[in-house]
């Protein structure tokens, strides 16, 4: 059974790469027609309604993707050695800023699902922390078992960063990512990978909150199911 589920999910991968290159290849077409228009009303109208049929398909392209891959049953993953990764290589991508990325994660910690599903997630709420921190980024592990909840054990990630943080507006703002809106057109791709985070996470069960860190700028707290 388990095997045939594999097959189901790399053929809808396939459907799913041929569906994003048959749309996405008239898209650009299309903006690259209007590019060469200069000012023209019509133009920039094109443009902006491309932007946002890019973001749209980007997004139920990717959802579907991911609906796809949770058909894959049994599968567990360590989280400690994910998240230790993620950090260094994001450490590495913001050198410039001299962004430091503080790891706590305990080795029992495990998620009930795809490493690649839980890289996913958190590489988007890592790389959102630090593009908005000022110095530091602090992740932290917390395995957790509800109490009355037998078999109902989660995994708490918080992502925390020392920069400017949401007021209770932004936050609100924020939290129509969900639904397709970018957080803030001056981070690029800040609002598609928090939204994708929001679609995976709910796909497992799990929820993302957004909140403030004790370091000073926003806290992102994922609940993922655990073993």
């Amino acid at each position: 059974m388990i095997e045939a589920n594999r097959e189901i999910v790399q053929r809808a991968r396939t459907h799913v790469g041929n569906l994003a290159h048959a749309l996405k290849t008239p898209l650009s077409v299309m903006v690259n027609e209007a590019a060469g228009r200069g000012n023209d009303p019509l133009a920039a109208k094109v443009r902006e309604q491309t932007g946002i049929m890019h973001d749209q398909v980007t997004r139920h392209l990717e959802r579907a993707r991911l609906a796809a891959r949770l058909t894959v049953v049994g599968t567990v993953t360590d989280v400690r050695p994910v998240v230790t990764a993620l950090a260094r290589t994001m450490e590495k991508i913001h050198h410039a800023r001299g962004i430091a990325i503080d790891v706590e994660a305990p080795q029992e910690a495990h998620f009930r699902g795809e490493r690649q599903d839980l890289e996913e997630m958190v590489g988007n709420l890592v790389d959102n922390a630090c593009k908005w921190a000022r110095s530091r980024v602090a992740v932290e592990v917390v395995p957790e078992q509800p109490p009355g909840k037998p078999g109902g054990a989660v995994v708490r990630l918080l992502v925390d960063d020392d920069g400017p943080g949401l007021t209770p507006a932004e936050q609100e703002e924020a939290r129509e990512a969900r639904r397709g809106r970018r957080l803030d057109e001056t981070k690029p791709g800040s609002g598609l990978g928090l939204s994708i985070v929001v679609e995976l996470a709910g796909l497992y069960g799990g929820e993302l909150a957004l909140g403030t860190a004790p370091i000073g700028g926003l806290r992102a707290e994922l609940v993922l199911p655990a073993t």
